[in-house]
């Protein structure tokens, strides 16, 4: 079923211009999730985001990120040629000016892609910064945190077998 969404959108960007917006999360196993999303203006000049593909990596470099998200791209059929923009989170690895995927895709592509922070995390961040400086709000995410992270210790976790907690507004941007 994935394949047919994704024919999809590749049909429907056609020979559009789009913007490349990556994310990744580590999962359990210490593997990176990464999610590829395209933005572009589609039928009737209707802007459309929509999620391409989600990938798995064991490395989180900038250089293994970019190869992975460059190659899904032309695997589906699309051209790293109308990437017009790119869109990431704040951590180095990802928006870094010197060595982060926004400049490695910059140098394989041969050509400027600008790159712009995504607002969903700045909006994060504020978010979070507003929380933290409320002294009730900021000492129960503390608390929850604490928790989360308790059963963790290895004398602890060598003797428990219960459920585990998820954990709570923790990110790494």
């Amino acid at each position: 079923m994935s394949e047919v969404v994704t024919e999809e959108i590749v049909k429907e960007i056609g020979d559009s211009w789009y913007t490349l917006k990556v994310d990744g999360t580590k999962d359990p196993t210490g593997c990176e999730n990464i999610s590829i999303v395209l933005h572009y203006v589609g039928e009737n000049n209707r802007v459309c985001e929509r999620l391409l593909s989600m990938a798995t990596s064991k490395e989180c470099d900038a250089l293994s990120l970019t190869n992975l998200v460059l190659s899904e791209l032309t695997n589906v059929g699309l051209s790293t040629e109308k990437i017009l923009s790119q869109c990431y989170d704040g951590a180095n690895v990802m928006s870094g000016k010197h060595g982060g995927m926004q400049k490695v895709v910059q140098d394989k592509l041969n050509r400027e892609v600008p790159y712009v922070h995504c607002f969903n995390h700045q909006l994060h961040l504020v978010v979070v910064h507003a929380m933290s400086s409320e002294g009730a709000l900021d000492d129960f995410f503390n608390v929850c945190n604490s928790l989360y992270k308790f059963p963790r210790k290895p004398t602890v976790a060598a003797q428990h077998t219960g459920e585990k907690l998820k954990r709570l507004l923790e990110q790494r941007w």
